[in-house]
């Protein structure tokens, strides 16, 4: 038997399964995978003078699905691209329980539903965000313990995002 030959069909198994991967789309990662469907088409970051955010969209009919977005509040904030922003820093004083950070979904037909705090966090982008741009960067949280079925889970991704 030639050499080519029997690469053929390991090739051809190969080719399957990147094709069958690719039909998957792009998804977001961690333990809440098995709770939620995190598949998403586009990214799109977004900087206000109030937040910072990567919102992960998937197109449902003529509107969009929000599979996930993760926010930064910019109060007492320098942004720094390159830099993470730590999304379980406490804004205010004492005893504020308000955090820089917020993961949020919204999904039509779906229940609104709230994430705990987070326990540990970072939101990272890799250049300023500038309209019309593409950024690239990622994220990771990790949920409080706790009675909530998203307690003590994570949620990580890295991502390509365009400014609007």
């Amino acid at each position: 038997m030639s050499p080519s030959r029997a690469l053929s069909p390991a090739l051809t198994a190969l080719l399957a399964g990147l094709l069958t991967a690719c039909g998957e789309g792009t998804r977001l990662e961690g333990s809440v995978t098995p709770l939620l469907d995190l598949r998403y088409e586009r990214a799109e970051a977004q900087g206000t003078e109030d937040e910072l955010s990567v919102r992960f969209i998937t197109p449902q009919g003529t509107g969009e699905n929000t599979v996930l977005k993760v926010t930064a509040k910019r109060e007492n904030l320098t942004f720094a691209p390159g830099t993470p922003i730590d999304l379980t820093e406490t804004l205010g004083p004492p005893p504020s329980d308000v955090q820089r950070g917020e993961v949020s979904r919204s999904v039509l037909d779906e229940p609104t539903r709230g994430f705990p705090r987070i326990a540990r966090g970072t939101l990272t982008f890799q250049k300023a965000l500038q309209p019309g741009a593409k950024v690239s960067g990622d994220f990771h949280v990790t949920f409080v313990q706790g009675t909530d079925v998203y307690s003590g889970r994570t949620l990580f991704g890295h991502f390509e995002a365009t400014v609007p």
